[in-house]
Protein backbone atom coordinates (compact mmCIF):
# COMPACT_ATOMS: atom_id res chain seq x y z
CA UNK A 1 0.00 0.00 0.00
CA UNK A 2 2.77 2.58 1.03
CA UNK A 3 3.88 4.30 -1.95
CA UNK A 4 6.62 7.63 -2.80
CA UNK A 5 6.15 10.41 -4.49
CA UNK A 6 8.78 12.30 -6.18
CA UNK A 7 8.93 16.23 -4.81
CA UNK A 8 11.62 17.72 -7.25
CA UNK A 9 14.49 19.83 -6.25
CA UNK A 10 15.10 22.58 -8.80
CA UNK A 11 18.47 24.43 -9.25
CA UNK A 12 17.42 28.01 -8.82
CA UNK A 13 19.68 29.44 -11.23
CA UNK A 14 19.63 27.17 -14.02
CA UNK A 15 16.11 25.65 -13.63
CA UNK A 16 17.77 22.28 -13.83
CA UNK A 17 16.41 19.59 -11.71
CA UNK A 18 19.07 18.57 -9.06
CA UNK A 19 16.86 15.36 -7.90
CA UNK A 20 13.79 14.64 -5.93
CA UNK A 21 13.24 14.34 -2.10
CA UNK A 22 11.51 10.69 -1.80
CA UNK A 23 7.59 11.50 -0.16
CA UNK A 24 5.90 8.48 1.41
CA UNK A 25 1.98 8.58 0.15
CA UNK A 26 -1.00 6.33 0.83
CA UNK A 27 0.26 5.85 4.43
CA UNK A 28 -3.59 6.44 5.56
CA UNK A 29 -4.70 3.58 3.20
CA UNK A 30 -2.51 1.30 5.86
CA UNK A 31 -4.26 2.68 8.51
CA UNK A 32 -1.55 5.94 10.11
CA UNK A 33 -2.92 9.51 10.40
CA UNK A 34 0.24 10.80 9.45
CA UNK A 35 4.04 9.72 8.52
CA UNK A 36 5.35 10.38 11.63
CA UNK A 37 2.90 7.79 13.08
CA UNK A 38 3.62 4.87 10.47
CA UNK A 39 7.77 5.30 11.69
CA UNK A 40 6.59 5.76 15.14
CA UNK A 41 5.32 2.41 15.23
CA UNK A 42 7.75 0.53 13.41
CA UNK A 43 10.23 1.88 16.25
CA UNK A 44 7.60 0.66 18.99
CA UNK A 45 7.33 -2.89 17.62
CA UNK A 46 11.05 -3.16 17.22
CA UNK A 47 11.19 -3.39 13.46
CA UNK A 48 12.05 0.37 12.10
CA UNK A 49 15.72 -0.19 10.47
CA UNK A 50 14.10 -3.46 8.53
CA UNK A 51 11.11 -1.54 7.99
CA UNK A 52 13.19 1.23 6.46
CA UNK A 53 15.44 -0.96 4.23
CA UNK A 54 12.23 -1.96 2.62
CA UNK A 55 10.93 1.78 1.89
CA UNK A 56 14.38 2.09 0.77
CA UNK A 57 14.64 -0.35 -1.69
CA UNK A 58 10.99 0.35 -2.80
CA UNK A 59 11.84 4.06 -3.14
CA UNK A 60 15.15 3.64 -5.36
CA UNK A 61 13.11 0.84 -7.64
CA UNK A 62 10.73 3.41 -8.45
CA UNK A 63 13.59 6.26 -8.72
CA UNK A 64 15.81 4.01 -11.36
CA UNK A 65 12.52 3.38 -13.30
CA UNK A 66 12.98 7.42 -14.43
CA UNK A 67 14.65 7.74 -17.65
CA UNK A 68 16.60 10.48 -16.64
CA UNK A 69 17.40 9.07 -13.28
CA UNK A 70 21.37 9.01 -13.93
CA UNK A 71 21.15 12.84 -14.09
CA UNK A 72 19.58 13.37 -10.87
CA UNK A 73 20.02 12.46 -7.25
CA UNK A 74 17.49 10.72 -4.87
CA UNK A 75 16.81 12.04 -1.69
CA UNK A 76 16.13 9.84 0.77
CA UNK A 77 14.95 10.71 4.59
CA UNK A 78 16.11 8.69 7.30
CA UNK A 79 14.66 8.15 10.69
CA UNK A 80 17.32 8.95 13.16
CA UNK A 81 16.69 6.37 15.17
CA UNK A 82 17.65 3.69 12.30
CA UNK A 83 21.30 4.15 13.79
CA UNK A 84 20.33 3.23 16.81
CA UNK A 85 18.19 0.11 16.41
CA UNK A 86 19.52 -3.42 17.67
CA UNK A 87 19.39 -4.76 14.16
CA UNK A 88 21.25 -2.28 12.26
CA UNK A 89 23.99 -3.06 9.72
CA UNK A 90 26.45 -1.73 7.47
CA UNK A 91 26.20 -2.10 3.96
CA UNK A 92 22.94 -2.70 3.05
CA UNK A 93 22.23 0.47 1.11
CA UNK A 94 25.57 -0.04 -0.92
CA UNK A 95 24.02 -4.00 -1.69
CA UNK A 96 20.52 -1.96 -3.22
CA UNK A 97 22.35 0.55 -4.75
CA UNK A 98 24.16 -2.51 -6.37
CA UNK A 99 21.54 -4.53 -7.17
CA UNK A 100 19.51 -1.66 -9.05
CA UNK A 101 22.93 -0.13 -10.68
CA UNK A 102 22.73 3.06 -9.17
CA UNK A 103 25.55 5.48 -8.07
CA UNK A 104 26.12 6.49 -4.28
CA UNK A 105 26.53 9.77 -6.01
CA UNK A 106 22.94 9.94 -6.79
CA UNK A 107 21.82 9.07 -3.40
CA UNK A 108 21.70 11.47 -0.62
CA UNK A 109 20.31 10.34 3.01
CA UNK A 110 18.43 13.05 4.76
CA UNK A 111 18.61 13.04 8.31
CA UNK A 112 15.72 14.95 9.95
CA UNK A 113 15.72 17.97 12.53
CA UNK A 114 12.68 17.06 13.80
CA UNK A 115 14.01 14.43 16.18
CA UNK A 116 16.81 14.74 18.82
CA UNK A 117 19.88 13.13 18.56
CA UNK A 118 22.00 12.85 21.73
CA UNK A 119 24.74 10.25 20.43
CA UNK A 120 26.55 12.52 18.04
CA UNK A 121 30.19 10.53 17.94
CA UNK A 122 28.45 7.09 17.66
CA UNK A 123 25.96 8.20 14.61
CA UNK A 124 28.91 10.36 12.98
CA UNK A 125 30.89 7.04 12.93
CA UNK A 126 28.29 5.68 10.73
CA UNK A 127 28.16 8.56 9.13
CA UNK A 128 31.61 8.85 7.87
CA UNK A 129 31.18 5.14 6.30
CA UNK A 130 28.68 6.30 4.50
CA UNK A 131 30.40 9.48 3.30
CA UNK A 132 33.63 6.75 2.46
CA UNK A 133 31.25 5.35 0.45
CA UNK A 134 30.27 8.82 -1.68
CA UNK A 135 27.16 9.26 -0.19
CA UNK A 136 25.95 12.71 0.14
CA UNK A 137 24.16 13.56 3.46
CA UNK A 138 21.51 16.22 4.03
CA UNK A 139 19.73 17.62 7.08
CA UNK A 140 15.90 17.89 6.76
CA UNK A 141 13.76 20.95 8.19
CA UNK A 142 16.44 23.07 9.71
CA UNK A 143 15.05 25.21 11.86
CA UNK A 144 12.09 22.93 13.07
CA UNK A 145 12.76 20.73 15.80
CA UNK A 146 15.31 19.82 18.77
CA UNK A 147 18.54 21.41 17.86
CA UNK A 148 19.10 23.18 15.02
CA UNK A 149 22.59 24.23 15.17
CA UNK A 150 24.43 21.69 16.88
CA UNK A 151 23.32 19.41 14.29
CA UNK A 152 24.14 21.28 11.53
CA UNK A 153 27.83 22.02 13.65
CA UNK A 154 28.22 17.92 14.41
CA UNK A 155 26.97 16.64 10.93
CA UNK A 156 28.61 18.49 8.54
CA UNK A 157 26.41 17.41 5.90
CA UNK A 158 26.57 17.98 2.07
CA UNK A 159 23.00 19.96 2.11
CA UNK A 160 21.01 21.90 4.13
CA UNK A 161 17.22 22.34 3.91
CA UNK A 162 15.58 25.12 5.41
CA UNK A 163 12.63 24.40 6.92
CA UNK A 164 9.32 25.83 4.99
CA UNK A 165 8.53 28.25 7.77
CA UNK A 166 11.21 30.32 7.18
CA UNK A 167 10.35 29.98 3.24
CA UNK A 168 6.55 30.98 3.47
CA UNK A 169 6.38 34.68 2.34
CA UNK A 170 9.59 35.49 2.50
CA UNK A 171 9.40 38.06 0.21
CA UNK A 172 7.19 40.14 2.45
CA UNK A 173 8.95 38.78 5.80
CA UNK A 174 12.18 40.85 6.10
CA UNK A 175 13.00 38.91 9.54
CA UNK A 176 12.87 35.87 8.18
CA UNK A 177 15.01 37.00 4.91
CA UNK A 178 17.88 38.18 7.03
CA UNK A 179 17.78 34.88 9.27
CA UNK A 180 17.75 33.27 5.52
CA UNK A 181 20.19 35.42 4.20
CA UNK A 182 22.66 34.65 7.06
CA UNK A 183 22.40 30.84 7.30
CA UNK A 184 22.88 30.91 3.29
CA UNK A 185 26.12 32.90 3.52
CA UNK A 186 27.52 30.53 6.87
CA UNK A 187 26.62 27.25 4.84
CA UNK A 188 28.38 28.32 1.79
CA UNK A 189 31.85 29.42 3.42
CA UNK A 190 31.94 25.88 4.81
CA UNK A 191 31.05 24.49 1.16
CA UNK A 192 27.02 23.81 1.76
CA UNK A 193 24.63 23.33 -0.52
CA UNK A 194 21.29 24.82 0.54
CA UNK A 195 17.78 24.01 -0.51
CA UNK A 196 14.43 26.16 0.31
CA UNK A 197 11.57 23.95 1.12
CA UNK A 198 8.27 24.98 0.03
CA UNK A 199 8.45 27.60 -2.46
CA UNK A 200 5.13 27.79 -3.89
CA UNK A 201 5.06 31.91 -5.48
CA UNK A 202 7.32 33.51 -8.06
CA UNK A 203 7.94 36.34 -5.50
CA UNK A 204 9.28 34.15 -3.01
CA UNK A 205 11.13 32.14 -5.98
CA UNK A 206 13.07 35.45 -6.99
CA UNK A 207 13.76 36.14 -2.96
CA UNK A 208 15.39 32.96 -3.16
CA UNK A 209 17.68 33.22 -6.20
CA UNK A 210 18.43 37.05 -4.77
CA UNK A 211 20.21 36.09 -1.88
CA UNK A 212 21.68 32.54 -3.05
Amino acid sequence: TLDFAFQPIVNVNTGICLGFEALLRNYKKAGFSNIRDVFDHAFKEGYLYDFDLKLREKAINKFVSLEFYKKCKLFYNLDNRVFLDKNYSDGNTSKLLDKYSLSPNNFTLELSEKDEIEKYDEINNILDTYRMQNFKIAIDDLGSGFSSLQMFYHIEPNYIKIDRFFMKDISYDIKKRLFVSKLVNLAHTIGIMVIAEGIETTKDFYTCKEIG
